[in-house]
């Protein structure tokens, strides 16, 4: 695994560099880059070639999660428990590698007590460990654990770069060769993968652009909701909403684009931006998905009305 991962313009940089330091967050928008580059660079450390061979023993264990220097926390909620199993394997020295590393995923998941919790080790760093985490809301983290670690932001892949990405995806079954064009996150690719009615997300939200006028249009366009998976709708509805307002056809088709400009103003559509927020949570939250798709056509309508008049 991260075979060609490696090979990206970012992560040769940071092979490059001589001096390793004790804690790292990598961090942009796009989650799944920040966990896959952490990871990649996390196996390079491990490495009995430090550069992230794939054959030797130590990736070998890598790659089965079984490497003895290796702590990875990947959770929703991260809690001091969590922190302090950490915390209890810092005063040990490495048993195969150079380097104890301790990976933490998706470091926003932590708790105010646990990041605390944490602050120590980063403010006193112990010189065979090296801690490595991400995130894609830095502003979920607190100010003094940000002024600790050596922070790399990840700017946008090259098509080249997301070539590399997708060849070890597709190595692990997920395939998004056929979106690499667009200008979507590797988050975003990787949803539309999992997703498998995408284009039919896609299709029936400029169905609802074009055909919403009145109230009585709501009930023939809910009963069209035929999705198999509707995780991604609100959220894909925003981002073409977004894509919309920025005139940016980079990602969907300008014929999408078009029918919602020539639907709706800029101020409707900033007001749907923060309703499909709402609808978001609420999905989240296990509401049922009909209700909260009629409320929102419903409250797009009226913010329509609204700004006729």
């Amino acid at each position: 695994m991260y075979e060609n991962i490696k090979n990206t313009s970012m992560l040769k940089s940071l092979f490059e560099q001589k001096n390793l330091m004790h804690s790292y967050l990598f961090y942009s928008a796009d989650k799944e880059l920040n966990n896959m580059v952490a990871m990649c660079f996390a196996k390079s450390i491990l490495c009995e070639q430090g550069e992230c061979c794939c054959v030797c023993d130590a990736c070998r264990q890598f790659d089965a999660k079984s490497h003895p220097d290796l702590t990875i926390l990947d959770q929703e909620s991260i809690k001091v428990e969590n922190i302090n199993n950490i915390i209890s394997k810092l005063s040990t020295l490495p048993i195969s590698a150079t380097k104890k590393v301790f990976v933490i995923l998706n470091a926003e998941n932590m708790n105010e007590i646990a990041q605390n919790k944490l602050l120590k080790s980063l403010e006193e760093p112990n010189d065979s460990t090296v801690f490595i985490m991400t995130t894609s809301k830095t502003d979920k983290l607190l100010k003094t654990v940000l002024s600790r670690v050596n922070k790399i932001y990840l700017q946008k892949l090259s098509l080249t770069d997301k070539e590399l990405v997708a060849s070890d995806l597709l190595s692990q079954g997920i395939d998004i060769r056929g979106y690499l064009e667009k200008d979507f996150s590797i988050t975003d690719m990787m949803n539309f993968v999992r997703n498998a009615d995408f284009l039919d997300t896609i299709e029936y939200i400029k169905y609802i652009f074009s055909n919403l006028n009145t109230t009585s249009d709501i009930p023939c366009i809910v009963s069209k909701m035929n999705l198999k998976n509707k995780e991604i709708f609100f959220s894909t509805m925003q981002d073409i909403i977004l894509s919309t307002l920025k005139s940016d056809y980079a990602k969907y088709d300008k014929d999408l684009i078009d029918i919602v400009k020539a639907h709706f103003n800029e101020k409707v559509l900033s007001k749907i931006v923060l309703m499909l927020d709402d609808a978001y949570k609420k999905q989240m939250s296990n509401v049922n998905f009909t209700y909260i798709l009629d409320n929102l056509l419903f409250n797009i309508l009226k913010e329509k009305f609204y700004a006729a008049h």
